[in-house]
Parts: structure tokens; C-alpha cells; sequence
């Protein structure tokens, strides 16, 4: 049986260990709902072959939690947003696998049930790796050495206290830093006031979405 096109196969991997709290895992969440509602992701999807979304939660391990849906029209995206909005977190922990998180995105994008012109992993995270069984940078180049496309967005998680406690954890500046070291081959964005949460991962996916089209 012939395996129709898409333009894109996206995996969204969003970071729910035991830093990131529970209104920024909704910001992350909501963010990346949103985008599959914004209009011009919506005349992409419908001039397009469309395009194939995964989206899984990691901490310590990575968990697929809405598998391959291929949005081939609005009203397809629509109810992919809605089934976002619905996740819910489970039981946080401390560790952040960000390796593990790209391993199964990658291993993800074998089985997407189109022909996507790009594949992209998305990141999106509030810290570095704290479990590097594989390290990020392993898993990367992995994923790159297939022809897979990463990007992140880092988000500032914590509050003041967390900040001064030294040693434990780390500004956004050195997240930002890492990211492209380890993480990224594509782009890498920051959000660092909560407020700008759900804007900043709603764009990040809106763009990374409509630019593959724009550049056709």
C-alpha cells in the first residue's frame, strides 16, 4: 500500500520532571495547543500535504501520550488541540532525561504513517540533563545522522528561592547555552517571564510549522 506525503512529521516532547511546575507544564501544554488553532498554521496544514504530530512527556523516562495523528485540515488540527489541552501530568520527579526524551522521539519517527519532507524533534524544557543514560548530545546526533531536525525552547520554571539556592539550579542563560551545545541543530528559544509562557511555545511551533512550507 502506498504511504501517502506530508509536509512534516513533528514529535513534541515537553518536560514534566520535578522542577518544572505545574502552571508552566500548562503553558507548555496549552502553548503547543494553541498553535495547531492559529490561522496561519491552519492555511499550511490545508495548502499542504498536512502534517503528522506526536506528542510525549518526559522526565526520567519518555511517555507518548497522544501517538500519530496526520491534521490534513482545520478541523483535524482542532481536535488534536483540544486532546492536548487534556493531558495531564502524572507523578513529578527530579530527573530530566532530555537524552532518553530524543532517543524515543527519534525512534518515534520511523513509524510515522506518512512520507514527511522533514522530520522535526521539538524540545521543550526548563533545565539541563540530570539523567544521561544516553546524553543528550549522543542522542542528537544520532537523530541528526538520520536527517532529523531539533529544536528547543527553554523556559525559566523557577522562582526566586530556587535561584539562590547555588549550585542546584541553573539561569536560563546557561540553559539557553547548553541547549545548543547538547540539544539543538536547529533553533533554540527562551521564555523567561511566565507571563510569555504559552505565547512563546505557541510561535516556536507556529514557526517551525510554516517555515518548512515558506521554504518550498
Amino acid at each position: 500500500m502506498m504511504i501517502p506525503a506530508c509536509l512534516v512529521a513533528l514529535a513534541l516532547l515537553i518536560d514534566v520532571s520535578g522542577s518544572v511546575q505545574d502552571e508552566v507544564f500548562a503553558a507548555q501544554r496549552d502553548g503547543a495547543a494553541a498553535a495547531f488553532e492559529d490561522p496561519d498554521l491552519l492555511r499550511v496544514i490545508e495548502a499542504a500535504e498536512g502534517v503528522a504530530v506526536l506528542v510525549a512527556l518526559f522526565d526520567g523516562v519518555a511517555d507518548t501520550r497522544l501517538d500519530w495523528t496526520v491534521l490534513r485540515d482545520g478541523g483535524a488540527a482542532r481536535r488534536f488541540a483540544a486532546q492536548m489541552r487534556a493531558l495531564e501530568r502524572r507523578n513529578r520527579t527530579g530527573l530530566t532525561a532530555i537524552g532518553r526524551a530524543i532517543a524515543h522521539g527519534h525512534a518515534a519517527l520511523a513509524a510515522v504513517p506518512c512520507l514527511p519532507e522533514l522530520r522535526i524533534i521539538d524540545v521543550s524544557t526548563d533545565g539541563f540533563e540530570t539523567d544521561r543514560h544516553p546524553p543528550a548530545w549522543q542522542a542528537r546526533d544520532a537523530a541528526a545522522a538520520d536527517g532529523v531536525v531539533i529544536n528547543a525552547i527553554a523556559l525559566d520554571s523557577f522562582d526566586g528561592l530556587d535561584r539562590a539556592r547555588p549550585g542546584l539550579f541553573d539561569t536560563l542563560s546557561e540553559t539557553e547555552e547548553w541547549l545548543r551545545a547538547n540539544v539543538a541543530t536547529g533553533f533554540v528559544r527562551v521564555a523567561n517571564d511566565p507571563a510569555d509562557f504559552l505565547a512563546a511555545v505557541r510561535g516556536k511551533v507556529v514557526f517551525e510549522l510554516t517555515q518548512v512550507h515558506a521554504l518550498r
